[in-house]
């Protein structure tokens, strides 16, 4: 397969795409109850978190993939401090996993924040996201804190920019 990335600039990516996308990968693999990703990933809200990268199978231009850097300005910002910048709701369908995206989309994304200036770049995972969990410390992300929200273990991330 080959996959072409859509970063702000250029994005093109459609409010139902994303919502399924987001739908998919959080809910439907059991990290988000149904009704609170009614107003999470409302489409307009994930937009306004910050900048938002995807990444689309060439041939069938289906989503594959979407990341989001949240600068220090945005009112989605949760946990990072000033000049800090957040990455969240990375997230790869199913059946495009395998293919290194995951690893493609935070690297664009740190890379961003890195030429933008940023000192850190701080995330959050949940404990059952253990995949995501070897991927960002791939990249030297360290687990820093923890917190539980809604029931559910949240680990907290960090990598010095």
């Amino acid at each position: 397969m080959d996959f072409e990335f859509e970063t702000a600039e250029n994005l093109k990516i459609g409010d139902a795409e994303l919502t399924e996308l987001l739908t998919q990968v959080y809910v439907e693999g059991g990290f988000t109850e149904a009704e609170h990703a009614k107003n999470l990933f409302e489409p307009s809200a994930v937009r306004g978190r910050g900048s938002l990268i995807g990444v689309r199978e060439k041939r069938t231009s289906e989503l594959a993939g979407v990341i989001i850097l949240v600068p220090p300005d945005s009112k989605a910002r949760r946990l990072a401090k000033e000049n800090e910048v957040e990455m969240q709701l990375l997230g790869v369908k199913s059946k495009y996993r395998g293919h290194g995206l995951g690893k493609q989309l935070v690297a664009q994304t740190v890379a961003m924040a890195t030429s933008d200036g940023r000192s850190k770049m701080v995330l959050w995972t949940q404990q059952t996201m253990v995949s995501a969990q070897r991927l960002y410390e791939s990249f030297g992300f360290a687990q820093i804190n923890n917190f539980e929200q809604n029931g559910r273990k949240f680990f907290v991330y960090a990598l010095n920019l």
